[in-house]
């Protein structure tokens, strides 16, 4: 049954779905708008075009995996600290099939998404950017001899790496040894992590409105 009209929350998991499913080049705007229940017309008057529905896509799927970064951040005691913050953002990416297809997708559609939208304010409130690293230095949660965007950069790499030669026969253990890693390299010896729990919550509620369908 076609429906005149949905919530773009729908048309965006559907895309999802369907990009999980086959990857985004083999996805149609018409594949998309049957899944959804829509007319193709319908898509095209929230998306102008296909690329600007796959900046939308990628926005609702981490605004998907931040969400689920803060539920396990909150019941984490040390969830405050990078190490695990790093952990638990990287085991949510890992929650969300679509933002691995594209990861691994060829050419990466990902990066070209980033690439193409206003890169100084999305740089500036990444989950785990620089600016995030610099706010838990402030906190004492980061050692602060350590130049946050060179540890930042780094965590994307690892991150990325990761998502783009998904699926892992033991991601848990990879994920855990990386966090250990960073708590080696970058954490500092506090007892209470909630300043940095605080901090993370902030960043996490801007990035889910950012990724909010109009």
């Amino acid at each position: 049954m076609v429906r005149p009209s949905v919530d773009t929350g729908v048309i965006l998991e559907a895309a999802a779905e369907l990009v999980a499913e086959r990857g985004f080049d083999s996805v149609t705007m018409a594949a998309i708008a049957g899944r959804a229940g829509v007319a193709k017309g319908v898509l095209y008057l929230r998306f102008s075009n296909k690329d600007e529905l796959l900046a939308a896509i990628v926005a609702h799927e981490a605004a998907r995996a931040t969400r689920r970064t803060a539920e396990l951040v909150e019941a984490d005691p040390r969830g405050g600290m990078l190490s695990r913050l790093y952990v638990h953002s990287v085991t949510a990416l890992h929650s969300r099939p679509a933002l691995l297809r594209l990861y691994r997708g060829d050419p990466p559609h990902l990066a070209r998404v980033v690439r193409d939208r206003d890169g100084s304010r999305h740089r500036s409130r990444a989950l785990l950017g620089a600016g995030f690293i610099r706010e838990l230095q402030a906190e004492g949660m980061v050692d602060p001899s350590l130049d946050a965007g060179v540890l930042a950069a780094n965590l994307a790499l690892w991150s990325h790496g990761l998502a783009a030669r998904a699926p892992h026969d033991d991601l848990e253990a990879l994920i855990l040894g990386m966090g250990e890693l960073v708590a080696r390299a970058a954490d500092t010896d506090v007892a209470d992590s909630t300043p940095g729990k605080r901090c993370f919550a902030r960043f996490a509620a801007a990035l889910v409105r950012e990724g909010a369908p109009a």
